[in-house]
């Protein structure tokens, strides 16, 4: 079955389902006809790009329209102001949709919206809700605030299941859902989250109970999340749900003089509040891609720059193998080992490294042995696979954390060591034993 990936496409698949219509709101694609009707029935609306993140709040105050991005705040006193000031300030991408709020943009993410991830082990699994509680509801009582956790499992799971029939590639969808005091609930929206997700990935591999001890704390990005994670570790990182070769990713932390530090490359802010932090955030990255959010890790170093193993396996037949191993050390002023200064064999790495002293024979067994199991575990879910290249982590103390899969690893770092027999290696089998893995180009 072919469907759209975007929202309209999700909702039209939403609706084909009868126990699902009456909780879903209207959605409908952006035009000047549409705004005016939306506007003609409602107090408050909200539009959203076809893909991807991004909200625009419009609603009515004291006779006046309050136009509400991340960016801007807006007040104009027509329909026809509101709908120039969208196609001129606002509305960058080409198709965007338009919805009814059932509450007040004040509250909005706050007590009266869920975000509820849904996963599946692969397609013949079913699908289970990881639950992400936003804000503690005091203002409902506790059998409402039961019966409504019971409702949204059993709606989440449902349009799960029918996104899945027509996405079986997809185990991972966020739902969206809000409600009010009333008992009121609407599937506001739809996320799918496809096997090159870190989202998705996270899921998957936290599966395996085995791998559990070596995967950084993770979750959705949320202003709720990021204040949760960032309060228990003090350091954070948040990085795209599907980005790759570094771009994107921030480290942020809390100083003891309550103060935030925001490391974006090589370039650092400071900012005063939790509140401008996450609002800085919110603009420069939560405005063109999902994030997720992870306890910092304390790599090892090499004169004080953080190191970290790029391994690569690789299927033979239905058989996982380690077929190559090379350590980046990150630039100065760089906490992340994209932009590397230098790439080093593992055992010369750790000989230079401050953790000399482990043994290097049995910290790369263990190496390997966790990067071929989380190989066959990612597998499942993306049975095309046939190579992945995980980045491992080693902390000070010797501990070992996957930090991501990467499923079109950079392979040309390899030929640039001196010994070619390792990217030889790589290459050779990579083009006699194994098919192209499906890269999940999202349509």
């Amino acid at each position: 079955m072919k469907a759209s990936r975007g929202r309209i496409g999700q909702y039209k698949i939403l609706m084909t389902e009868e126990n699902l219509c009456i909780y879903m709101l209207e959605t409908k694609l952006f035009s000047k006809e549409s705004l005016y009707e939306f506007l003609e029935k409602n107090k408050a609306i909200i539009i959203k790009p076809v893909f991807g993140p991004g909200e625009i709040f419009v609603f009515s105050e004291n006779g006046e329209f309050i136009i509400k991005s991340n960016t801007n705040l807006t007040t104009v006193t027509s329909i026809e102001d509101i709908y120039q000031h969208l196609i001129v300030n606002e509305l960058i991408q080409k198709y965007y949709v338009i919805q009814p709020t059932k509450i007040n943009v004040e509250f909005y993410q706050s007590n009266f919206h869920y975000t509820v991830t849904v996963h599946r082990i692969s397609a013949s699994n079913d699908w289970y809700c990881i639950f992400k509680k936003k804000k503690s509801l005091s203002t409902l009582g506790k059998y409402l605030y039961k019966y409504l956790l019971r409702k949204i499992e059993s709606l989440s799971i449902l349009a799960a299941k029918k996104l899945g029939e027509y996405f079986p590639e997809c185990n991972t969808i966020v739902i969206e859902i809000v409600y009010d005091l009333k008992g009121g609930l609407w599937i506001e929206d739809s996320i799918l989250h496809f096997p090159i997700s870190k989202w998705s990935q996270y899921h998957t591999l936290t599966t395996n109970n085995s791998l559990v001890p070596y995967i950084p704390k993770t979750d959705l990005l949320t202003k709720v999340t990021f204040c949760e994670f960032l309060k228990k570790y003090r350091q954070v990182i948040i990085k795209p749900c599907t980005g790759q070769n570094g771009k994107g990713i921030v480290q942020i932390s809390s100083n003891h003089f309550n103060t935030y530090e925001i490391h974006s490359g090589g370039r650092k802010f400071t900012k005063s509040t939790l509140e401008e932090t996450y609002r800085f955030i919110e603009e420069h990255f939560l405005s063109k891609e999902y994030y997720i959010v992870q306890q910092k890790l304390s790599l090892a170093a090499i004169n004080d720059c953080p190191m970290d193993i790029r391994v690569i396996t690789q299927k033979v037949g239905s058989v996982w193998f380690v077929t190559g191993k090379i350590v980046k050390v990150a630039g100065n002023g760089f906490f992340i080992t994209n932009a590397a200064q230098k790439l080093l064999l593992f055992g010369d790495a750790i000989k230079e490294s401050n953790i000399s002293h482990l043994n290097r024979g049995s910290l790369e067994d263990k190496i390997d042995g966790i990067c071929l199991t989380a190989a066959s575990q990612l597998e499942v879910n993306n049975p095309e696979i046939a190579i992945i290249g995980f980045d491992i982590g080693i902390t000070h103390q010797g501990d070992i954390w996957i930090i991501e899969g990467n499923y079109t690893p950079d392979l040309a770092m390899f030929n640039k060591l001196k010994d070619k027999n390792i990217y030889r290696n790589i290459v050779r089998t990579k083009n006699e034993y194994q098919t192209t893995p499906n890269s999940f180009v999202i349509e």
